[in-house]
């Protein structure tokens, strides 16, 4: 009867301290990552709700803000606000506006309704003259074209580019840098024309002398040259000269005289071949 009971007789295991221990901060850690992940999932939530409401809004009017230039974007800045339409139309209407802009990036920050146009101006060599009035400027690439007044602080002569052609106006371009460069002629340059597909370019110096330059090759062959002329025949006669260098692969400069006195006297030669 006692070994019945005996085997009856239920054992409780208790465990030890450390073991409860060990399973409480487990417990605890566990409900930590739940109570995190919720956070989180209301979290995302309420995130992908605001993004999902700034895309949808349409965008602000007028929220198209110019940068660049200062001296330029006031007036660009009309011009986008006056044109319709989106940020791209805003775009091709400034480029259409402005001859002096080659082209307008647009950009967005991401999130924002807000866009801006940046627009890139031409690279300016010179000022030009567009129909005998000043208000333009010649291109590094030959392009001759209108630019509102304080956009480009260009400063010397004028060219008057009126009747050339595309090949005459990229090399006068290319050669203008040289030609008016401190001390590179005999006179600093005044004026600039073109004269036609024989004669070329003519140049006006400030002490008066006009030169037909011809083909704009050999430029600083030509240059050497002229000074030397001008030099040899200001010793013998003072004033100033009309130099012709269309010749010039042939080996010639020819001067004549500018004054009153001289005015019907023949071209005086300066022959020289090229070394």
């Amino acid at each position: 009867m006692s070994k019945n009971r005996a085997s009856r007789r239920r054992f409780r295991v208790v465990a030890r301290p450390q073991q409860r221990a060990r399973r409480a901060q487990l417990a605890g850690a566990f409900t930590a990552v739940l109570l995190l992940g919720a956070v989180a999932a209301i979290a995302a939530r309420q995130t992908l709700a605001s993004l999902r409401a700034r895309a949808s809004a349409p965008a602000a009017p007028g929220r198209v803000v110019v940068d660049g230039p200062e001296n330029f974007r006031a007036l660009a800045q009309a011009v986008v606000d006056a044109a319709p339409g989106t940020p791209g139309d805003k775009a091709a209407a400034l480029k259409a506006r402005f001859a002096c802009v080659s082209d307008v990036s647009v950009s967005r920050s991401w999130g924002d309704a807000a866009s801006t146009l940046t627009p890139i101006l031409r690279r300016a060599v010179a000022p030009a003259l567009i129909g005998g009035h000043a208000g333009g400027a010649l291109g590094d690439d030959g392009a001759v074209f209108a630019a509102p007044d304080g956009v480009y602080a260009l400063s010397g002569p004028f060219v008057d580019p009126a009747g050339a052609d595309a090949n005459s106006l990229r090399d006068f371009a290319l050669a203008w840098p040289t030609l008016s460069a401190p001390g590179a002629l005999p006179s600093p340059l005044s004026a600039a024309q073109y004269k036609g597909p024989v004669d070329g370019w003519q140049l006006r110096l400030e002490d008066g002398t006009v030169v037909l330059w011809g083909p704009l090759t050999w430029t600083q062959e030509k240059i050497a040259r002229l000074k030397e002329a001008l030099a040899d025949a200001r010793s013998r006669q003072p004033g100033a000269f009309a130099a012709d260098l269309r010749f010039f692969d042939d080996g010639k400069v020819l001067l004549k005289p500018l004054t009153a006195s001289a005015g019907a006297s023949a071209l005086a030669a300066a022959h020289g071949r090229l070394r």
